[in-house]
C-alpha cells in the first residue's frame, strides 16, 4: 500500500497538478491580502505593474519556453545540453536589451508619466534580471517532467511572497512600494535556489552553437508572435480600463477575474504534462498517438471542471465578498465573473489546439489567431467602453473574443488533426471514468481488512 501511495505522489500529473494548485491557492491568499490592505487606486496599479511587466516579459517566454522543450523532450543528454545553452544565450541578449532599454526609460522625467508608468520603468529591468535563472529552470524541469523541483521552486516563490504580504497586512505597514520590494526579493531567492541546486543549467552555456540558437530563433520568431499576442488580448483590458475607467475600476475587474485562477489550475496542469508527450509524439511521426493524446487531454479537463464553473456561478458573490471585502460586493465583481467562468467551458478545447499547433510546427496559424483575437479584443473594448461606459462593455468584448479564436482555431487544426469537440468530450468522459475507477481501486486497497 505504502509503494503505491508512493508511486501515486511521484506521478507527473499529481505533481503538475499540485504546483498549480500552490500557485493558485497562494495567488489568490496574496491578492486577497493586496486587496483589503491597500486602497482600490494602489490595487489598480499594482496591477497594472504586474500586467505590464507579463507583456515584457512574454518575449522572452514567447522566444524560449515552447522552443525549448519541444527541442528537449526526448533528446539525448548532449543534445539537450546544446539546446540549454543556446536557450541560456538567447535568453540573456533578450534580457540585457530590455536593460538597456529600461536605462534609458529611466531618463524620462517623472512628470511627463502617470503614476503606475513611472513605477514600472523604474523596476522592470531589474525584475526581469532576477528572474532569468529562474525562468531557465523552471524550462528545463518541465521539459524533463521534474515536477517535483518544480514544486519546489513554486513553494519558494510563492511562498516567501504570501509569507510577506500577510507579515504587511497584520503589521499594517502594506503599501505600493513595500509589495514590489517583496516581488523583487521573492525573485531573487527562487533564482538563487535554482543556481545553487543547479537546475537552471547555467553551465550548459558552454555548450550552446550557432545552428542550435538559429533554430531556437526561427521557432521562438513566431511563436514569440503568440505570447505576446497573447498577454497583448489579456491584458488590453487592463490598459484600457486603466487609462480610460480609472485604476479604481481595474481594481474591480481584476477581482472578478482572479476567480478564472481556479479554472487555470487543472488546465495549465494538463498543458504541462501533455507538451512533452505531445512533442514526442510529433517528433516519432506518430500522429494517431497524437491525436489520441490531444483527445483525451483536453477532454478530461474539460470534464473535471464542469462542477468547479457550476459551483463558481452560484456562490459568485460570496466568492467575491470573501477575497476581496465587504466593499467589492456592491460592484460589478460579481457579475463579471459570472460572464467570465461561463465562458471557461471552451477553455480546455481552445487551450489544447492552441498547443497542438505548436507542437505540430505550426507556430505561424497560432500567431494569426491570437493576433486576430487582440485585434477583436481591442476594436470591441473601445466599442464597449464608448457605448456602455462602462467595465460590462470590456467584459462582453472579451466573449466575443475567446468565441472568435474558439472558431478559427479549430477550423484550421481539423485540416491536419481530424478531431472534433464531440469526440473530445466523449474521450474527456471515458478517461474521466478511468481516473474514478483507478482512484477507488487505490482506496480499497487502502482500507484496512
Amino acid at each position: 500500500m505504502q509503494t503505491n501511495l508512493r508511486a501515486y505522489l511521484s506521478n507527473k500529473h499529481f505533481l503538475s497538478l499540485t504546483g498549480n494548485l500552490v500557485i493558485s491557492f497562494t495567488s489568490i491568499v496574496s491578492a486577497s491580502v493586496i486587496f483589503r490592505s491597500l486602497n482600490v487606486a494602489d490595487v489598480g496599479r499594482w496591477i497594472f505593474f504586474i500586467s505590464l511587466l507579463g507583456l515584457v516579459d512574454s518575449v522572452r517566454s514567447g522566444f524560449i519556453t515552447t522552443a525549448f522543450i519541444r527541442a528537449c523532450a526526448g533528446a539525448t543528454p548532449a543534445r539537450a545540453a546544446e539546446v540549454s545553452g543556446s536557450a541560456w544565450h538567447i535568453a540573456l541578449l533578450i534580457t540585457l536589451a530590455f536593460g538597456a532599454l529600461n536605462a534609458g526609460a529611466a531618463l524620462v522625467p517623472a512628470t511627463y508619466l502617470s503614476a503606475e508608468l513611472e513605477l514600472f520603468i523604474r523596476w522592470f529591468g531589474l525584475t526581469l534580471l532576477a528572474t532569468l535563472p529562474g525562468f531557465m529552470a523552471g524550462c528545463a524541469l518541465q521539459a524533463d517532467m521534474r515536477f517535483d523541483q518544480l514544486l519546489y521552486l513554486r513553494l519558494i516563490s510563492q511562498g516567501l511572497f504570501t509569507g510577506g504580504v500577510i507579515v504587511l497586512m497584520v503589521t499594517k505597514t502594506a503599501t505600493l512600494e513595500r509589495i514590489v520590494y517583496l516581488n523583487l526579493f521573492r525573485e531573487c531567492m527562487c533564482s538563487g535556489s535554482a543556481l545553487l541546486l543547479g537546475w537552471g543549467r547555467l553551465r550548459s552555456l558552454g555548450r550552446r552553437t550557432r545552428a542550435c540558437t538559429r533554430e531556437l530563433f526561427h521557432f521562438g520568431k513566431y511563436s514569440i508572435g503568440s505570447y505576446i499576442g497573447i498577454m497583448l488580448a489579456r491584458n488590453t483590458d487592463t490598459f484600457i480600463i486603466n487609462f480610460t475607467l480609472g485604476p479604481a475600476a481595474l481594481a474591480v475587474y481584476n477581482l472578478a477575474g482572479r476567480f478564472m485562477e481556479i479554472i487555470e489550475i487543472p488546465l495549465r496542469s494538463a498543458i504541462a504534462t501533455a507538451v512533452p508527450a505531445l512533442s514526442a509524439a510529433y517528433n516519432q511521426h506518430d500522429h494517431v498517438r497524437l491525436a489520441d493524446l490531444l483527445r483525451r487531454n483536453a477532454g478530461v479537463v474539460t470534464v473535471a471542471i464542469l462542477p468547479l464553473i457550476v459551483g463558481i456561478f452560484v456562490f459568485a458573490d460570496v466568492l467575491v465578498a470573501a477575497v476581496g471585502g465587504g466593499k467589492y460586493l456592491h460592484t460589478e465583481a460579481p457579475t463579471i465573473l459570472r460572464i467570465f467562468i461561463v465562458m471557461a467551458v471552451i477553455f480546455p478545447i481552445d487551450r489544447f489546439f492552441g498547443v497542438a499547433l505548436d507542437v505540430t510546427n505550426q507556430p505561424k496559424i497560432n500567431l494569426f489567431k491570437v493576433l486576430l483575437m487582440f485585434g477583436v479584443n481591442l476594436v470591441g473594448d473601445f466599442v464597449g467602453v464608448w457605448l456602455l461606459g462602462n467595465i460590462y462593455g470590456i467584459a462582453l468584448s472579451s466573449v466575443a473574443t475567446i468565441v472568435i479564436g474558439f472558431g478559427y482555431g479549430y477550423f484550421v487544426l481539423v485540416r491536419s488533426i481530424p478531431i472534433t469537440p464531440r469526440e473530445v468530450l466523449v474521450a474527456g468522459v471515458a478517461e474521466a471514468r478511468k481516473v474514478v475507477k483507478t482512484l477507488r481501486a487505490r482506496l480499497s486497497l487502502a482500507k484496512p481488512t
